[in-house]
Order: structure tokens, then C-alpha cells, then sequence
């Protein structure tokens, strides 16, 4: 629960930075859903959710802030057993849109990840980048689809559309 708490407080801290620079640029919010692609041997994917906060600049620069948590388990046999398998992220990224009603999306930066398979966890912070194709849906709606690398076993397939203020 701290850290379903720790990453809403970071998205919230986000988004209230965003709306104070707004004059500035464009503030954004939303929702992402997905499946954390694991490379694991008899393991099967969980699917994520999350959201996502962030501002972009004038000029196509920005920052944003993601958490997800698994909504479904993924499932792995170990010893002939099957076990859950969740992933958590919290990250923050520094982004790139290029312009247009379809453009494309880069980010790069640090992520915080707890994968837990059964009983056992284990966490890391490390760097993640990933990229992908928007679509300007309406004056204040975007929809996004990404991938981006949450670490070298695991990659995010991830749709996320966000409404900006």
C-alpha cells in the first residue's frame, strides 16, 4: 500500500506542476493499460495499469511521470508449481513529441520496478527508455501506443490516452 501511495503522490506532484507552467506549454493526465512482455521461461504476462501525468513544452520537450501495477497476474511454473507474477513501476521520464495529428513519442529515464513471482520479490531502479505513435484525437484528447523497456527481461506493450489542460 506505501507504494501505491508513494506513486500517486509522484503523479499527483507531476500533474500540479504541469497546471502551474501551463501558459507555458501543455499539462497532460491519463490513463495506461497494457501487458508487461516478460522473457521468462513458463511464464506467462501479466497485463498492467497505470497512470500517467506530464507537461510538454512549446518546442516538443517534456517530462512525465508514470506508476503501473499488474491488474491481472501473469502466471509462472516453478518447481511444477504455478505462482502469480505482478509487476510494479514508478518512473519518471524527460520526452520528446514531434508535431502533427500523428506523431512520435521518445522518452528516456529512471524507473523504480518490484516483480514479485509467487511468494518472492525482488526491486531495482534503473534506467528504462522507450517510443512510439500518438494521435491528436480532439483538441484536449490523446491516445498513445508505446513500448517501452522496463528492464532487459521486461518490456511494456502499453495504450494510454490522456486528456491535456
Amino acid at each position: 500500500m506505501r507504494k501505491i501511495a508513494t506513486g500517486a503522490a509522484a503523479l499527483l506532484l507531476a500533474c500540479s506542476a504541469g497546471v502551474n507552467a501551463q501558459s507555458q506549454g501543455t499539462a497532460y493526465w491519463g490513463a495506461t493499460a497494457g501487458l508487461m512482455d516478460i522473457d521468462f521461461r513458463n511464464a506467462d504476462s501479466p497485463i498492467n495499469v497505470g497512470l500517467r501525468g506530464g507537461y510538454t513544452l512549446p518546442s516538443g520537450w517534456g517530462l512525465e511521470a508514470e506508476y503501473t501495477n499488474s491488474l491481472i497476474s501473469g502466471e509462472a511454473d516453478v518447481f511444477q508449481n504455478d505462482v502469480d507474477v505482478d509487476v510494479q513501476t514508478l518512473a519518471g521520464y524527460g520526452t520528446y513529441r514531434s508535431y502533427g495529428d500523428i506523431y512520435f513519442k521518445g522518452r528516456f529515464g529512471l524507473l523504480y520496478e518490484d516483480v514479485s513471482v509467487g511468494s518472492a520479490s525482488s526491486d531495482d531502479t534503473g534506467i528504462s527508455l522507450g517510443g512510439g505513435i500518438g494521435f491528436d484525437m480532439s483538441p484536449n484528447t490523446n491516445v498513445e501506443l508505446e513500448y517501452t523497456m522496463i528492464e532487459e527481461d521486461i518490456g511494456f506493450w502499453s495504450g494510454t490516452m490522456t486528456l491535456t489542460f
